[in-house]
């Protein structure tokens, strides 16, 4: 069961988490580069074109 996250959690802290996150992945070989960029450029697209 995933764990619960802090709701008080800022933008900047959840997109370090998630680079740290991607960078350990892909420092064990289970994801690989080509792969994380187009995740994170997917992240970025949706978070800059969701309605505020």
């Amino acid at each position: 069961m995933p764990k619960k996250r802090s709701p008080a959690e800022s933008q900047e802290e959840q997109s370090e988490r998630f680079r740290k996150f991607v960078s350990e992945a892909i420092a064990a070989g289970e994801l690989n580069p080509t792969v994380a960029d187009a995740a994170l450029d997917q992240l970025v697209r949706r978070a800059r074109d969701k309605p505020s």
